[in-house]
């Protein structure tokens, strides 16, 4: 057999098929990356350890958010807390609270798995629900009256 100049490539066919998965991977952890990290929603408190008293503080209903951006639920509720944010009556606020980021506040109040929404109106907690809820629960949340 003669020399043959296709050979080469398909002698190494293997590192031609790595080469294109680890582009391939690289790329989609860039893509996953930067679309974890949009998580800014217009009229949410991103809160931390410091502005956490504070948002409290204020008169009315916090319904706050425990979520992960690891965490495909949490991903899922992304889009309905942003269509419920203008529904929202006076008073009403809606936060977020990162478990990653501020593992504190998530061990002070004892949330072991995420989405975990607490509602609470003048600073005290008033309900605690778990998983994906819908824009029509949320509003249910804003309205309660706690004890």
């Amino acid at each position: 057999m003669g020399n043959c100049t296709v050979c080469p490539f398909i002698r190494y066919w293997y590192v031609v098929i790595a080469i294109i998965v680890i582009v391939w991977a690289v790329q989609k952890f860039i893509k996953e990356k930067s679309s974890s990290t949009a998580t800014v929603i217009a009229g949410v408190e991103d809160l931390n350890e410091q502005s956490f008293p504070d948002a409290l503080s204020k008169a009315g209903v916090l319904l706050i958010d425990f979520w992960a951006p690891w965490c495909g639920p949490c991903k899922a509720q992304m889009p309905i807390i942003a269509e419920t944010v203008p529904s929202l009556p006076q008073g009403v606020r809606i936060a977020k609270v990162n478990i990653d980021e501020k593992p504190n506040l998530t061990e002070r109040y004892k949330v072991s798995g995420v989405p975990t929404w607490i509602v609470f109106r003048n600073g005290k907690e008033i309900h605690r629900v778990s998983g994906v809820q819908s824009k029509e629960n949320l509003l249910q949340l804003a309205e309660m009256k706690g004890e």
